[in-house]
């Protein structure tokens, strides 16, 4: 139970420093769809599988 609260926090503050981040790098005066592909595609490369293997990590030690 603590495990599932901790983790949970843990993406909920790391999602934060990550819109926070991302909120404070903004430039509205030369937007380009390229380069915001760009800036974000390793979210849909990295974070996805690691968080689909943490989800996976953390239903194997509940169900243990």
């Amino acid at each position: 139970m603590y495990l599932t609260i901790g983790l949970s926090l843990l993406v909920c503050v790391l999602a934060l420093i990550f819109t926070i981040m991302v909120g404070l790098g903004k430039d509205k005066s030369d937007y380009n769809q390229k380069k915001s592909w760009s800036m974000v595609s390793w979210t849909y490369i990295v974070l996805f599988p690691v968080s689909f293997l943490a989800l996976g990590l953390l239903y194997y030690f509940i169900t243990r």
